[in-house]
């Protein structure tokens, strides 16, 4: 099968201040003071700290994107939501209740509300199963639903990400990465739900395809209502598909607020390296994109530090108070920032 092209017509790109807001200001996903932590075996045995006191609202209709390099946490923020990782401290809460310890049962009705797509459909599919039966198995584990109403479902969901009926009599092994990921998308979409995390669900994918995915979810969330955690270390994806944006470093936040500000004006030295890591067709500026990443010393590893900024052995801009302190989340003006010298750097960019 070659792939569908529905949903190619681009987003467009209008900014914060023309894009429509489908939010409602009520707060669907509630995280508060969230850490999780794991147990690492062997020599180095203790605890790795992959969250760290994160606070984080998406509101009814909301896209919020959770951006960050490899261990950065954003990932495993998405798994304590899905209940797949315990939380070691904080309060995750949906729909204003308390789901942080909640049991297999709670989750089991949960995921009539909550689904998640993830980065590699075809690891989370089993190759001897139809599309169709793929889909229908949370309808009847779950919902217990009789067979002709599974079987709409299952046609509707479909539908609705651009496949043809005949692909539910086929196997995952007969379509492209694109496709498959249509598929994780319907099998999320089955249960009716009122939030989908996607972590990191378009990566793996040709930019083109990329394109189709994004705008699909988006056609999605404007039929649907959906609201949306969109997991991503690719900035210039996250600015392109959400409403607001939180930057994730060492497993703490260091810059949160809406999308084309963090992404067109970022005020973390951290984010403007993210900025800077991302590809550009306008050879000068990806020229001084270059050099900027190159003074963040981007090849080092992140540092995670009991006292001071995390950031603070990367960042060209560090003082001593940035290696001793640690920044608190601050608000300037609807971004908020972890950072000592975020008016000093203001003043220097103006």
């Amino acid at each position: 099968m070659t792939e569908h092209t529905r949903d190619t017509a681009p987003l467009p790109d209008t900014g914060m201040g023309t894009r429509m807001d489908t939010t409602t200001g009520t707060a669907l996903l509630d995280v508060r003071a969230l850490s999780v932590s794991y147990h690492r075996p062997g020599r180095r045995a203790g605890a790795v700290h992959a969250v760290r006191g994160v606070d984080l609202t998406v509101r009814r209709g909301e896209t919020v994107g959770l951006v960050g390099e490899s261990g950065s946490g954003k990932s495993t923020i998405g798994s304590a939501v899905l209940g797949l990782v315990p939380a070691a401290a904080g309060r995750v809460a949906f729909d204003g209740a308390d789901i942080t310890h909640g049991t297999r049962a709670d989750r089991r009705l949960l995921a009539r509300r909550m689904q998640v797509v993830f980065q590699d459909p075809y690891g989370s599919m089993n190759p001897a199963h139809t599309v169709g039966d793929t889909l229908a198995e949370a309808l009847r584990y779950n919902l217990g639903l009789p067979e002709d109403a599974v079987r709409e479902r299952v046609m509707t969901a479909l539908a609705d990400v651009g496949l043809p009926p005949g692909a539910a009599h086929r196997y995952p092994a007969a379509f492209s990465g694109g496709q498959r990921q249509r598929i994780a998308i319907a099998r999320a979409l089955v249960m009716e739900p009122e939030f989908v995390v996607c972590d990191e669900a378009v990566s793996a994918l040709d930019l083109s395809v990329q394109a189709q995915v994004l705008n699909l979810l988006a056609r999605l969330k404007r039929s649907r209502g959906l609201s949306y955690l969109f997991i991503s270390h690719d900035l210039s994806v996250v600015r392109y598909f959400s409403d607001t944006i939180v930057v994730l470093y060492a497993g703490r936040v260091v810059e949160r607020g809406p999308a084309a500000r963090v992404a067109d004006d970022p005020a973390h030295p951290y984010t403007r390296a993210l900025l800077a890591a991302a590809p550009v067709p306008d050879p000068v500026v990806q020229r001084r994109r270059q050099e900027e990443r190159r003074r963040t010393v981007a090849a080092a590893a992140p540092g995670r530090t009991d006292g001071g900024c995390d950031f603070a052995a990367r960042c060209p801009f560090a003082q001593d108070v940035c290696r001793t302190t640690r920044p608190e989340l601050t608000d300037h003006a609807g971004v908020t920032v972890a950072c000592h010298r975020y008016e000093d750097l203001k003043a220097s960019a103006a």
